[in-house]
């Protein structure tokens, strides 16, 4: 299948397309334990057939985001990356007077 004709599928087509190309990668990798893959060269091809169908779920998420599959903003990532470190406790007064009491 070319990548023309995996941009006009529908998601739900593409799901259905990239959980087939992951059974049949988990029986690839099975034969080829068992060395009966005939050509490790299809397990290849599964594995890029894969990331072309992730690639294009993907873009169609950044193009038109619909509910449920909205990719996250980049502002809400780089947020998240700035959180702060964990405050550290303040010693006041009291407690070092009663640290020494102590």
């Amino acid at each position: 299948m070319k990548v023309s004709e995996i941009r006009e599928l529908s998601h739900e087509e593409l799901s259905a397309q990239i959980d087939e190309t992951r059974k049949n990668i988990v029986e690839l990798r099975f034969q080829h334990a068992l060395r009966k893959l005939e050509s490790p060269a299809k397990l290849r091809l599964a594995r890029k057939k894969l990331a072309q169908l992730l690639t294009i779920v993907t873009e169609k998420q950044k193009a038109a985001p619909e509910k449920g599959m909205a990719a996250p903003k980049e502002t809400e990532v780089k947020a998240e990356a700035k959180k702060p470190a964990a405050k550290k406790k303040v010693v006041t007064e009291k407690t070092a007077e009663e640290a020494a009491k102590a």
